[in-house]
């Protein structure tokens, strides 16, 4: 619950939205780096050059705020998997499809990419809005894994729903494990990440 304060008022001259944001993305990157369990709020509010107190006032308690958090990452994730969908119905249904989907997601990401690990924290609170927030989030992304693998197998005469899960699973496994190596190589852009997926396609291609 946000504070009483206007819409409109922030800190120092700051505009609220504008401080709003600025809170979002230094704890997105603390619970990212350190997961909900050990994210701090003292080394939230210090890099953020505010004080605790403030936060509670925009948010009204660290429950509040890494669902903030959550939301804002997620919004931004499932806006660029939309577009990524509404491309996959009209293509060809080929593997490029695919890293085209992949590539939608390091552009959603680029700019907190840890942000990848808030969907997926296994310290977060399993009840509550977070834990209703985070399975409605998971279920969504696997739900658009599944109706693409549907649509990719069915390109190919192949219709069966067991099928479709596996290579889900498959999808997601891939996704997540490329995301992860992204990651850990921050000079890696999102241009740069999507090109060197189409490199390895081609290169499994030619040696299939």
């Amino acid at each position: 619950m946000l504070g009483m304060s206007s819409p409109m008022s922030g800190t120092k001259g700051v505009p609220r939205a504008d401080r709003t944001e600025q809170i979002l993305a230094v704890a997105i990157d603390e619970f990212a780096e350190r997961g909900y369990s050990g994210a701090s709020m003292v080394t939230i509010a210090t890099a953020a050059g505010i004080s605790k107190p403030l936060i509670y006032q925009y948010f009204g308690s660290k429950d509040g705020l890494y669902l903030a958090c959550l939301n804002h990452v997620a919004e931004g994730l499932f806006d660029r998997l939309a577009v990524a969908r509404s491309e996959e119905i009209n293509s060809d249904e080929s593997v490029v499809s695919r890293v085209r989907t992949l590539g939608h997601i390091f552009q959603a990401l680029e700019p907190h990419r840890h942000a990848w690990r808030l969907l997926y924290d296994s310290t977060m609170p399993t009840t509550g809005e977070i834990g209703d927030a985070a399975r409605a989030y998971q279920a969504s992304t696997s739900e658009l894994a599944f109706t693409g693998s549907e649509r990719f197998l069915a390109a190919r005469g192949l219709f069966d729903t067991g099928d479709a899960s596996v290579l889900t699973a498959l999808w997601m496994g891939l996704v997540n494990s490329v995301v992860s190596w992204w990651i850990e190589h921050p000079d890696e852009s999102a241009d740069a990440m999507t090109q060197r997926c189409y490199r390895l396609l081609a290169a499994v291609s030619l040696g299939a």
